[in-house]
């Protein structure tokens, strides 16, 4: 017997400010079968601060049920804040019991609101819950829009390895609103220019011209 897959395909959205937008453009970006359902943003705790409260505003002003759970964030020894401490199988467990506890079904979808580990997480969610739900990213880094959050790859790490657990699972519309990248550090900015450098490196001299001529 066979069965099809479900299409690796996404919808991309690139606009300035439309995370502010989202009363207007809530019920674009979050399919039309997750309109009754109950739908969860994920977030971490910079994000959380810094845009979570106009995002949730707007999707419930937008007529959609919400809830949200946050991630933490943690200090590296740089002194950059980073969630990668926290792409971890008890924070993912964490989550999982709190989206069953409040109540889920197959029409529901996982928001994403964050950087590439934010991304990754709720890929994973999305993945596993019901076998399989609606997954949607607001990915605000350069590192989610030039790599994590257009990759159909979603992983979290084991205490073995970086990656070690996910699966292949699409996002069914990816939304970027770069006046987010403001709010980087230099580090962060450049972790997501690294990583369109090795597309670059990988598929296309173009696109490696596009990002290095700039800087030249």
């Amino acid at each position: 017997f066979a069965r099809a897959a479900r299409p690796l395909s996404s919808d991309v959205l690139i606009k300035n400010g439309i995370l502010s937008e989202l009363k207007e453009y809530g019920k674009e970006i979050i399919p039309a079968r997750c309109h009754e359902a109950s739908n969860y943003l994920v977030t971490d705790a910079i994000c959380d601060e810094l845009y979570a409260g106009k995002v949730m505003a707007g999707l419930r002003g937008a007529g959609l049920n919400v809830q949200k759970l946050v991630v933490p964030v943690m200090t590296d020894e740089s002194g950059e804040t980073s969630t990668e401490p926290s792409k971890t199988r008890e924070v993912f467990d964490q989550l999982v019991d709190e989206i069953i506890e409040a109540g889920i079904n197959k029409n529901s979808c996982i928001i994403s609101l964050g950087g590439g580990v934010v991304n990754n997480i709720c890929g994973v969610l999305a993945a596993v819950l019901y076998r399989g739900i609606t997954l949607v990213h607001l990915t605000t880094t350069t590192m989610g829009a030039f790599d994590a959050a257009i990759d159909f790859k979603q992983g979290i790490n084991h205490p073995l390895g970086k990656n070690l657990l996910g699966t292949y699972w699409p996002a069914s519309t990816i939304v970027i609103d770069p006046t987010t990248f403001r709010t980087l550090s230099q580090r962060h900015l450049l972790n997501g220019i690294s990583e369109a450098l090795k597309h670059g490196f990988c598929q296309s001299r173009e696109l490696t011209d596009l990002i290095v001529q700039p800087l030249a």
